[in-house]
């Protein structure tokens, strides 16, 4: 048996290792034989993660509506031969397949503009009579009819669609009409990704200059939301730059930052919002940047190792939620939201948990969202530690569904 993973951007962002790794992880524990293929866009930096897993990945090309045109016309010219293009060594894999397993997080959005990119391997799996699963997925809300009745049609194909979180469940089933008993409401595979041990964390820390003797908390700068959003780059900075003040002055505390997605495209390359930042605190000396090439899970464990953590970047706050601390997650989507509310409560989100990146612009609400979030961190967490093990429990069901369907 085969499944082929799709909906993979590359694992330089942090966020998509996190999904990644746990969806190996989970689906080999339950078929051991399974040959896993993972189609990626950064297949050098991406074997560094995986290859002691035993996966094969094959790389996407960047652009294959170009490279679809450049074959056909090469087919015309005589005693033209040549090996297997990209696409076609991706489309053999997935009709080889015994199962494909959309992944990617909210790669099924407006929000990105690579919806039908997303798609495109699944229509050739459902036309190879292979089955698809949309795993955990945050859905829409998607700003177009035709993007709509796109995504729907491949969905209405597939054997299932679980989804992440309860927005995008009722999305899913009542805006876009998908019948009930082909959705199922599950939780992020990142809740399952473990941590480091405490040992490794503390002597991660320790390096980083950490000390126990004030608070810790771990900040998550996103270099690629004001495209995403489209607030402004410098307001953004800003607002954060008077964020830390708070943490560093008020709170008295050391402040870690995590560059969650480090891709090597500029615009979403969170060292350099981190970098922008130090500069603007002029290196402020209980400021730290986590510089070193870590993978999701030591990142993890040590946003864990903190009291807090404010993100704008959504699988650092799934770090953070899982290890169960009070996490505040900067949001410009409904996966922000839908998953808060479904682990807290929407009154507890209110409550300073979630801040709308148009809101967080604005110094004032978001450091009074933050002192409302710090001091009530101790009963967030109590909470978080009371529901993590039926969110868990929901994550792994998603494997379980997908063993199934392999049996």
């Amino acid at each position: 048996m085969k499944a082929v993973i799709t909906g993979i951007t590359g694992l330089r962002n942090r966020g998509v290792e996190a999904l990644v790794v746990p969806t190996v992880e989970q689906l080999l524990q339950r078929q051991p034989s399974l040959a896993i293929n993972v189609l990626t866009k950064t297949v050098d930096y991406d074997t560094t993660r995986l290859q002691h897993y035993g996966v094969d990945l094959i790389e996407v090309p960047v652009n294959s509506g170009r490279g679809s045109r450049w074959r056909r016309l090469k087919a015309k010219l005589p005693f033209q031969k040549s090996a297997p293009s990209k696409l076609d060594v991706i489309n053999q894999a997935i009709r080889e397949s015994s199962v494909v397993v959309a992944s990617g997080g909210d790669v099924f959005s407006s929000d990105y503009g690579a919806l039908h990119r997303h798609l495109q391997p699944l229509e050739v799996a459902l036309n190879a009579d292979v089955p698809v699963v949309f795993l955990a997925q945050s859905i829409g809300p998607f700003k177009t009819d035709a993007e709509a009745k796109a995504w729907t049609e491949v969905a209405r194909r597939s054997k299932l669609v679980t989804v992440r979180e309860k927005i995008s469940y009722d999305y899913v089933t009542k805006t876009l009409g998908l019948p009930e008993y082909m959705v199922k409401l599950t939780a992020d595979p990142a809740f399952l990704l473990q941590p480091p041990s405490r040992e490794q964390v503390a002597r991660m820390m320790s390096a980083y200059g950490i000390t126990r003797d004030r608070p810790v908390i771990a900040i998550a700068v996103s270099q690629g939301i004001s495209r995403f959003s489209g607030c402004d780059y410098t307001q953004q900075l800003n607002a954060w730059k008077q964020v830390v003040k708070l943490l560093l002055d008020e709170f008295d505390a050391q402040v870690l930052i995590i560059p969650h997605v480090q891709e090597i495209y500029v615009g979403n390359d969170d060292r350099i919002a981190a970098t922008n930042l130090l500069k603007s605190l002029n290196f402020h000396p209980r400021v730290h940047l986590v510089g070193a090439d870590h993978t999701a899970s030591e990142f993890k464990g040590l946003i864990g190792a903190c009291d807090m953590v404010i993100a704008e970047r959504m699988h650092a706050c799934i770090a953070g939620l899982s290890s169960g601390i009070c996490t505040v997650a900067v949001g410009y989507s409904i996966k922000a939201e839908g998953i808060l509310n479904d682990l807290m409560g929407a009154e507890a989100v209110q409550n300073g948990l979630l801040i709308p990146i148009q809101q967080f612009l604005d110094a004032d609400k978001a450091t009074d969202s933050i002192r409302s979030a710090w001091k009530n961190r101790d009963a967030v967490a109590s909470q978080l530690q009371s529901v993590l093990p039926s969110v868990k429990q929901n994550s792994a069901s998603n494997f379980d569904m997908i063993s199934a369907i392999l049996s």
